[in-house]
């Protein structure tokens, strides 16, 4: 019987780093080469050196050791060439993730006897990528990996597919080899008589978008894009999955880190995040925690029912015994959106009861809702004052307040209804029924991947160092992009709310949005989609939304 051999190409193939391209590493290295701090300048000469050092050594057996022999700048805070491959090392193994979807399809190959080979042109030998691959749960005993610096052959001049045909003793018409690249994974081994396959993990509109802002020095976007790409790699991608990816997590991440850094400027030492809305923003504060010791992060079982409704006493029972009602101050309230209600009603009870008041963080505040919030302490991303001197697209932001209350804060918290004394202490009393305004089939299930995406993004954003640059990102890529997305929705990410429902006041739960051009007539007119601009992009054909994207 005739071994059938398959082999793949391990970097952009089986693996893709958290941090975007290989360039980025560096960006990533020189924040810890030096053994105290410095000034950006001398980091990105760092990686100036870093990158022409590698280009002035290759051979068919560079290595590491190799690059850094050729390294020429100096500075007398650097660590010491062993030191600096050592963290080079340590930098590419913390952001590299597997391809879940190549990762299913090797296991599936395995179960058809098949011989599996990792081959790749690279400086970092086997003994350094075999664990990787390994706990990626790619790698099997039994398997073998072939790498073009201690063989001194490469892929992409044929060598080493040579070398591995004599070792293996196969023939090449029994060999498929599967990459990203299109000259030494699909064009040389084509030529040789390989069956070749072009494996492209390619990166969504808006990563494509943020990879290709300029930014100085740091690659911020590319960065961004990379965390979000390398995230939706590791399980099933689909649109929604890239919707939360791309828009609400930079959005939500890079607010949370804002809030909490201005809370620890005013001397705020707790921060409650209300439920429902801010229950995600909550998770990623947990992340965040560690960097701002002197802020303790809790969850606020809150409702404006549980504060209109029901007796005083138990809600300030509550309050007192979570440390919101209290005289010393230094409390603030976190939520996605203020409808101008909670805060005044909130601060009215603890106020009138001897208690300090309390500060209110929102990313949307609409202008009706600035107005009874006139008087009282708060901050928003997003309110009438803030907009007016934006751009148009920007200025357009707060009237999408129902994607900011109900699709973006997603999950399946119960809704706060009251409070309750069981004789040792104060409870939160939830809706058992919860009837929720919108309405998704798959709801649970969403929710589950958020909480675990939001977790994870939060987490590579804090180990890449971007909460360095939290402003920056929020101004130029997170509040771009969502803006973008609402002026001139791309079609991929309208797919993520095809199967919203929203409950209108008049008409019951409608789709959000619709993709069909024969009811788009109906859908605009009649109102039968909750948003008129995002089914009429969805509904025209791909070449008209293009042509209406590029011509705006």
């Amino acid at each position: 019987m005739t071994m059938k051999v398959k082999s793949f190409d391990i970097f952009d193939t089986c693996l893709v780093r958290k941090c975007g391209e290989a360039r980025n590493v560096f960006d990533i290295l020189a924040e810890r080469a030096f053994v105290r701090p410095v000034a950006s300048e001398c980091k990105h000469a760092f990686v100036v050196a870093r990158i022409e050092a590698e280009t002035k050594s290759w051979s068919s057996t560079q290595t590491l050791m190799d690059i850094y022999n050729a390294f020429w700048y100096k500075h007398s805070d650097l660590r010491s060439t062993e030191e600096l491959i050592e963290l080079e090392k340590d930098v590419e193994r913390e952001m590299l993730c597997p391809v879940h979807s190549v990762t299913e399809y090797i296991s599936s190959l395995r179960k058809k006897s098949n011989r599996i080979l990792f081959i790749s042109d690279m400086y970092l030998g086997a003994d350094f990528l075999q664990p990787i691959l390994q706990k990626a749960g790619l790698w099997q005993e039994g398997d073998t990996i072939y790498v073009s610096c201690e063989i001194g052959a490469t892929k992409a001049s044929g060598s080493l597919f040579e070398y591995i045909r004599q070792k293996e003793n196969i023939a090449y018409r029994n060999w498929h080899h599967y990459g990203d690249n299109a000259h030494s994974d699909v064009q040389v081994p084509k030529k040789l008589g390989i069956h070749a396959h072009f494996v492209s993990h390619d990166y969504t509109p808006y990563q494509l978008s943020m990879r290709q802002q300029p930014s100085l020095q740091y690659q911020w976007g590319g960065m961004l894009a990379g965390i979000s790409r390398s995230i939706a790699m590791q399980s099933e991608r689909t649109a929604h999955n890239d919707f939360v990816l791309d828009i609400i997590a930079p959005l939500f991440v890079t607010f949370v880190y804002r809030v909490m850094a201005n809370a620890e400027q005013h001397g705020i030492r707790n921060l409650y995040f209300c439920a429902r809305d801010a229950y995600p923003l909550y998770r990623i504060a947990l992340k965040m925690q560690s960097l701002f010791p002197k802020i303790h992060v809790s969850y606020l079982y809150i409702s404006r029912k549980s504060l209109y409704e029901g007796e005083d006493t138990n809600k300030l029972g509550y309050f007192e015994q979570i440390g919101l009602a209290s005289c010393s101050g230094g409390n603030a309230i976190v939520d996605v959106r203020s409808s101008g209600r909670t805060l005044p009603v909130l601060n009215d009870l603890l106020t009138s009861n001897g208690f300090s008041s309390v500060y209110g963080y929102f990313f949307e505040v609409s202008p009706t809702s600035s107005e009874q919030l006139q008087g009282l302490n708060y901050y928003a991303e997003l309110d009438d004052l803030y907009i007016q001197n934006l751009s148009v697209a920007l200025r357009k932001l707060p009237s999408n307040w129902y994607m900011y209350e109900l699709y973006f804060p997603l999950n399946t918290q119960k809704r706060t209804i009251g409070y309750e004394y069981d004789g040792k202490e104060y409870r939160p009393v939830l809706d058992t029924e919860d009837k929720k305004e919108y309405r998704l089939a798959n709801l649970q299930e969403c929710v589950e991947w958020r909480n675990w995406a939001l977790d994870r993004y939060a987490e590579d954003f804090l180990q890449l160092g971007l909460h360095n640059y939290a402003d920056e990102i929020f101004s130029m890529y997170a509040l771009p992009q969502l803006a973008e997305f609402f002026l001139y929705p791309d079609k991929y990410y309208l797919g993520a709310l095809r199967e919203f429902n929203s409950l209108h006041p008049d008409r019951g739960y409608i789709p959000y949005v619709d993709n069909s051009l024969l009811r788009l007539p109906m859908n605009v007119l009649k109102h039968k989609t909750m948003w008129k601009r995002g089914t009429i992009f969805y509904s025209l054909p791909t070449w008209m939304s293009r042509f209406l994207y590029r011509n705006k």
